[in-house]
């Protein structure tokens, strides 16, 4: 884990920290706004705790965000896989 934290840029250190934040700082307003309150799902009407529908729209909302940054992270990853072997093919062709 030292490792890894160690590999990042001061940046993305930055951002973990930031994200860390102002997740403790949500779930701290969570917790102080413990009313339920009515909830509507389409057809269906519950009344659920301001915290637990906070902390589910949390998790809603880091998932997403993680499956568009997988999709991202995917394609990049295609696109070098690509890039060498069109190197490894370019050196073949340069040893001939």
């Amino acid at each position: 884990m030292k490792e890894w934290w160690e590999g990042l840029s001061n940046s993305q250190k930055l951002k973990y920290i930031i994200s860390a934040v102002l997740g403790i700082l949500v779930l701290i307003f969570a917790i102080v706004n413990w009313k339920s309150i009515p909830v509507n799902f389409l057809i269906v009407s519950v009344r659920i705790p301001t915290t637990l529908l906070i902390v589910l729209s949390l998790a809603g909302g880091f998932g997403l965000a993680t499956l568009f940054d997988y999709r991202k992270f995917r394609k990049k990853d295609k696109e070098i896989t690509a890039l060498k072997t069109q190197l490894k093919m370019r050196d073949a062709e340069d040893e001939i």
